[in-house]
């Protein structure tokens, strides 16, 4: 049995390649299909890995509640989130894709492009295209995909693929430095891509929904506060504003 809030993890804005499917939650991971739900038994070393079911989080939960009352409020309200192991390449692309876009629009993006350029693993259910797959990949082809401007972000990617998924082994600032070079990723996408795939925990992404709570309810200070878990304090905080909480501040 799962004893996360598994909705709230694969559908909180850290991953874009899960669908509800009646009672079951979707994806095709490491060329494999997926279906789980609160009620499954997880035993497969690599989906064990991917849910980060290894990490303790009632310890890091219990020291972040202690760390504010609001964040004490934002976990109460958020049940329990991981945050997820995801396939370096599939979390850059995601997340230039997310940018000036809403969640729903970038899953539906991301399964255009499987669907186009994927391989069809099970009937109706296709891999995320690795870079190899993409390198004939036009700017007008991506654009017809309706991508938008984020169509030469896409393509500076696929051509710089192999040094972007060498940052695996570097440390924080040299992982920044490469991926930010990257044509549209900024310091909210790197930081997105190191805490979603490397579990880099002291990553913090600034949308503008965390810049708003940063500044109502900790004025004058920043993520250094939340340390040695600013990412999942983050996510916290992501999604409480999501739910619409923040409403009521």
């Amino acid at each position: 049995m799962i004893n996360f809030d598994l909705e709230n993890t694969l559908f909180c804005g850290q991953s874009f390649c899960w669908r509800k499917e009646g009672e079951f939650y979707v994806a095709v991971l490491n060329n494999k299909v997926y279906r789980i739900n609160e009620k499954s038994e997880i035993e497969d070393p690599f989906l064990i890995h991917y849910l980060d079911m290894d990490f303790d989080y009632q310890l890091a939960l219990s020291k972040i509640r202690k760390m504010d009352p609001f964040l004490d409020e934002a976990v109460t309200k958020c049940n329990e989130i991981h945050i997820l192991n995801q396939d370096l390449w599939e979390t850059i692309i995601g997340f230039i894709l997310s940018q000036n876009n809403n969640i729903k629009r970038i899953e539906g993006l991301y399964d255009t492009l499987c669907r186009t350029y994927g391989n069809e693993v099970e009937e109706g259910y296709f891999s995320f295209p690795r870079p190899h797959m993409l390198k004939d990949v036009t700017e007008e082809d991506l654009r017809n995909l309706k991508v938008g401007f984020r169509a030469p972000y896409i393509l500076d990617a696929i051509k710089n693929a192999q040094v972007l998924l060498s940052i695996e082994d570097k440390d924080d600032r040299e992982a920044d430095e490469i991926l930010q070079s990257v044509k549209g990723i900024g310091p909210k996408v790197s930081s997105c891509i190191r805490l979603f795939s490397l579990h880099r925990l002291n990553a913090f992404p600034k949308d503008v929904w965390i810049k708003k709570i940063m500044k109502l309810m900790f004025e004058g200070k920043d993520e250094s506060i939340f340390y040695p878990y600013a990412g999942l304090a983050q996510q916290y905080l992501f999604h409480y504003a999501r739910l619409g909480y923040l409403l009521e501040v």
